[in-house]
């Protein structure tokens, strides 16, 4: 008899980007060429391939840690920590129903988490290295993507190709590879020799006595709130209001194709008693323009192309030495940790002569550290960091959260981040991509009246007492949201926000609505419209349709998305491409799109029309062994 913890669920659910993660994604493509990185989205499907691990092999909600809910990605800190509370004050569940009890958690999230956990019988599985090596589950990913019109100006084929093969054993092992050929790029040719453009391998295991985590390869490091460090990704404002605290293991592995957030080299967790210390060491070779001084490097350059001379030639173009620790001390109700992170550079940077960028960090070396720390007290849950950097400028956060009823919680945020603090891989909840030159104030409460209805709503003020990008004096701004959802019923949603931005380089009122239904078992209609206007532009618009069904092992998703915008703005969705994928569709000016994918088991199969002053049509592939 199959364990329950073992079920593998024949059809899933598409796992497209939530919401907060397409704004999130906007807010940072909107705001870039600030500091010494040009700045690029990450490409790190991490998250989607431990949910497909625990939909072969469910979490067990009675043993699993606050490292393993997060996981997940559909709970926020509070959730987890009132759900940790429960556990407890009650002890193990009895069946998954049981969640019901727990507050913060109605049906509509449990519904959720349903295809990823169970309630086992409380024991700490203990496997040997026989379970770790023979009782996970191999994959193999291929991904293929060609665009029927090519403007001809690269070096390479305009085709994109991706080969992933990995072996996952629950979140306790993984080991794989991973190729990728990005538009435009050769292949086996010109400049790429040796094949591929990226190649990545890494090896991870965890709860081998009192290592909790060895990483070999590629793997991730996120510490504290992102003030030092944070490689994963990691949500900002949204609807999703109370979604404020970053959470996570100080190591994961990294078997994305992204080619800038990560490192390369080793890395241990360990544990005795309260404590645990985690020690990494990592070396790569990086893209970076030249700087004006001769033997500098002017900008690192993360978004991984090398389609032409130009970019080819930045290619490796720099040294990166990191090393870094955490000490954490545990205890039932939180934890406080000392975090440090070093890097050292072949050449110095060189920051460039713009106004805004007086304060960048210069030369070979970059040494930030912290103390971060969560605590729970009855139904308040604080957490919060404060760092400082090389030069001695300093940065801070503090949150708290409050279940002030049952069906009510209510979030804080405060953050102070000095003028001239700087830091390589940093990414907290604040206003810009990375920390720095910002102080702010965010406040949001979402309440909910059963399993129907529930309003969510936050406000953000916040100042730069510096220049910035695009911004030539001190500024400041403010950002509010309000956002109502109703489910009439299980298998029908209906959300409606409307969303003030006032800030410096932006005035901006946009309303959204969109709506789900399942109009029989195997047929969903899903449609959204957006509006969007500014002090600068006349209002945008865009409306799109899905319908998606199925028929024994075949799945057909159909879109279509007409949309009309000023030439120089833009609207944007995810999830238009296959499960996992980071990517924005942008549609700016005056057209329609088409979209129609069709999957048998683990074959996909999508192609797209894009009618605008051009007519751009793609097919892409993928096939999952």
């Amino acid at each position: 008899m199959q364990h329950p913890g073992q079920q593998e669920h024949a059809q899933l659910e598409e796992q497209a980007l939530l919401e907060e993660q397409e704004q999130t994604l906007l807010e940072q493509q909107a705001q870039t060429g600030n500091g010494n990185e040009e700045q690029s989205l990450p490409e790190n499907d991490e998250q989607t391939q431990q949910r497909e691990s625990y939909a072969r092999r469910k979490l067990n909600l009675n043993t699993a840690d606050a490292a393993a809910l997060e996981s997940l990605g559909l709970l926020h800190a509070l959730q987890i920590e009132q759900f940790l509370l429960y556990r407890r004050s009650l002890g193990p569940l009895i069946s998954i129903y049981e969640l019901q009890a727990v507050p913060g958690f109605n049906l509509p999230l449990i519904r959720t988490l349903l295809p990823y956990v169970w309630a086992g019988n409380g024991l700490e599985p203990c496997y040997t290295w026989k379970d770790y090596v023979l009782r996970g589950k191999h994959t193999l990913l291929l991904r293929y993507t060609y665009p029927f019109q090519s403007a001809g100006k690269y070096n390479g084929s305009p085709d994109k190709m991706m080969l992933r093969y990995r072996y996952q054993f629950s979140r306790y092992a993984s080991w794989g590879l991973v190729m990728e050929k990005d538009a435009g790029e050769g292949l086996f040719a010109g400049k790429q020799k040796s094949g591929f453009d990226h190649y990545g391998i890494h090896l991870f295991f965890r709860n081998i006595g009192r290592i909790k985590a060895l990483a070999l390869g590629d793997y991730t490091v996120n510490m504290g709130q992102g003030l030092i460090q944070w490689h994963g990704l990691a949500f900002g404002k949204s609807s999703a209001v109370m979604h404020t605290k970053r959470e996570g293991d100080v190591l994961r592995p990294y078997a994305s194709a992204g080619e800038f957030f990560f490192y390369r080299g080793a890395g241990i967790t360990c544990q005795t008693g309260p404590f645990t210390f985690t020690a990494f060491i990592s070396g790569r070779k990086l893209d970076a323009r030249a700087g004006e001084v001769p033997g500098s490097a002017g900008t690192l350059v993360s978004t991984g192309y090398h389609r032409t001379d130009a970019e080819s030639a930045l290619k490796g173009n720099i040294t990166q030495s990191s090393v870094g620790a955490v000490l954490k001390w545990s205890a039932e109700k939180g934890h406080i940790a000392w975090n440090m992170i070093g890097h050292q550079f072949s050449k110095p940077l060189s920051k460039g002569d713009k106004a805004y960028q007086l304060f960048a960090a210069t030369g070979n070396h970059w040494l930030n550290t912290s103390i971060d720390h969560a605590f729970n007290w009855r139904n308040l849950h604080f957490f919060g960091e404060a760092a400082i950097s090389k030069q001695g400028k300093t940065a801070i956060l503090q949150g708290a959260m409050i279940t002030l009823a049952h069906n009510v919680d209510m979030g804080i945020l405060y953050r102070k981040e000095g003028i001239a603090y700087e830091t390589l891989y940093g990414n907290t909840f604040s206003e810009n991509p990375t920390p720095g030159n910002e102080s702010g104030l965010y406040t949001a409460i979402s309440l909910r009246w059963g399993a129907k209805w529930e309003l969510s709503a936050y406000a953000d003020v916040f100042r730069f007492p510096w220049l910035k990008y695009r911004i030539n004096n001190p500024s400041e701004g403010y950002d509010v949201l309000m956002s109502i959802t109703w489910r009439p019923d299980k298998t029908t949603e209906l959300n409606a926000q409307f969303r003030h931005d006032d800030k410096p380089f932006m005035q901006r009122q946009q309303l959204r609505a969109q709506w789900s239904m399942k109009i029989t078992g195997e047929v969903i209609w899903r449609s959204k419209v957006q509006v969007s206007k500014t002090k600068t532009s006349p209002t945008s618009f865009l409306a799109h349709h899905q319908c998606q069904a199925r028929w024994k092992h075949w799945r057909f998703t159909a879109g279509y998305t007409w949309f009309d915008t000023a030439e120089t703005e833009g609207l944007y969705l995810t999830g238009q491409q296959f499960p996992g994928d980071n990517s924005l569709s942008r549609f700016s000016g005056k057209g329609f799109s088409t979209r129609l994918a069709i999957q048998f088991h683990k074959i996909w199969c999508h192609w797209v029309r894009a009618v605008t002053k051009e007519v751009n049509t793609a097919v892409m592939l993928q096939y999952q062994l």
